[in-house]
């Protein structure tokens, strides 16, 4: 009989340690569609789609000035990068094991505020690669970044055992 094993089953997880796998993701994501895609855009639709989301959130939180110059610089624009610059982590994984690392966070998210705050700051941290300084917010301070990331590794490791911590 054949099953079907479904992507979280297919990566072998020992490669990298969660931190490991999180840091090849925003690895992956910076590198843009060699598949005839616009330039600033993923090969990934999840990966645009959370480029996106991020948008938009960070919109919420500036004033109505703030928001008008920002959308009247993207009109001008080519693109608006997703992260600040390049990671320093180079590549080494596939599409199928970046989509299985989204899935590790994306299944979590959603579920409550205090886990979304977690998974921002996840996605803050290792998806965007931002310093502590730059993951200040008026509602988060850098101790509250850390203690952040440090709670949303502490569940990615509770709910995903199988990924070493």
């Amino acid at each position: 009989m054949n099953t079907a094993i479904n992507i979280m089953q297919a990566v072998d997880w020992t490669r990298f340690d969660l931190e490991g796998w999180l840091y090849q993701f925003g690895a992956w994501l910076d590198q843009e569609s060699f598949t005839g895609a616009p330039k600033g855009s993923y090969s990934n639709p999840i990966a645009s789609a959370m480029v996106q989301a991020e948008k938009k959130r960070r919109l919420k939180q500036l004033s109505k000035k703030q928001q008008q110059e920002i959308i009247a610089s993207y009109f001008t624009s080519d693109v608006e990068p997703f992260r600040k610059r390049k990671s320093k982590v180079t590549c080494q994984i596939e599409d199928n094991e970046a989509r299985a690392v989204q899935r590790l966070v994306l299944d979590l998210m959603g579920r409550s505020e205090i886990m979304d705050d977690w998974m921002d700051a996840i996605v803050d941290r290792y998806f965007r690669g931002l310093s502590w300084s730059e993951m200040v917010t008026p509602e988060r301070t850098q101790a509250d970044a850390r203690q952040d990331v440090k709670c949303g590794l502490a569940v990615l490791h509770c709910r995903y055992g199988f990924v070493a911590y």
